[in-house]
């Protein structure tokens, strides 16, 4: 079976640069005071960070592949300071597991799989976007990602995407940008994360992303919501679903 690992130790000044790129600045990342009133009683690493140093192990695993689907589960925090060590193997032909786990006592702090597609789909085969109407309780933000933006990605994470394409591990910080800072908002932990990818999306482009709360668990203080994301010209580029934990959100009726 073949697999690809490293170990890493991220700094806090990783949280702060990946929260920089990613506009996601969700105070359990990035703020010491506020994530020692949290249950985790440190800052934490972003979940998207992560999924950045595993897309780029999965690219050395399938260069040239780009990723159709994947599935995130987020079981324990990542610190910062602490020696943490990235795994991805492969599960079938198309499909490639994941884990993260803490080197000083094997605690699992994230595991999925990415489903591989071997080549992008041509512009024109995307699906339609569902129109916002339908979206109740929603937030949406629109942004779009440059060639410096890219750079500092690979940097944090390793992955060389295909020039002139957004890496997947951007579309997904949008919904983590939204999540953190919306909808739920400031405080808000993601614990799973599911996303198919449909078409790439390209570098300059105007992207809109949309997450809308779905399901309330008010007794465990858990939310769904469904996460979206299309193109400047209507284009679906992803679409999935996300669950977070907002007992730290302040102001978030569930």
């Amino acid at each position: 079976m073949s697999r690809a690992g490293l170990t890493r130790i991220f700094r806090q000044a990783d949280f702060d640069r990946f929260a920089a790129l990613s506009g996601d600045a969700n105070p359990i990342h990035v703020d010491a005071a506020f994530a020692a009133r949290t249950r985790f009683g440190r800052t934490v690493a972003h979940g998207v960070l992560l999924e950045t140093v595993l897309r780029g192990l999965a690219g050395r695993l399938a260069p040239g592949c780009t990723v159709a689907e994947k599935a995130l589960r987020f079981t324990a925090p990542t610190y910062a300071e602490e020696a943490m060590h990235f795994e991805v193997w492969q599960q079938a032909a198309d499909t490639l597991g994941l884990s993260v786990t803490r080197a000083l006592d094997g605690t699992l702090t994230c595991e999925g799989r990415m489903v591989l597609a071997p080549r992008r789909p041509s512009p024109g085969s995307a699906p339609a976007a569902p129109g916002p109407a339908s979206w109740d309780r929603s937030a949406a933000l629109t942004r779009c990602f440059s060639a410096r933006d890219v750079a500092e990605y690979a940097a944090l994470g390793g992955h060389a995407a295909a020039p002139d394409t957004v890496p997947e591990p951007l579309i997904g910080a949008l919904f983590s940008r939204l999540l953190g800072m919306d909808l739920p908002g400031l405080g808000t932990n993601y614990l799973k994360q599911e996303t198919r990818h449909h078409a790439p999306a390209r570098l300059g482009e105007p992207l809109t992303a949309r997450v809308a709360v779905t399901r309330l668990r008010p007794e465990k203080h858990l939310v769904d919501l469904a996460t979206l994301c299309h193109g400047a010209d209507g284009r679906l580029l992803a679409e999935g679903r996300a669950l977070v934990y907002v007992r730290d959100v302040a102001g978030f009726e569930i």
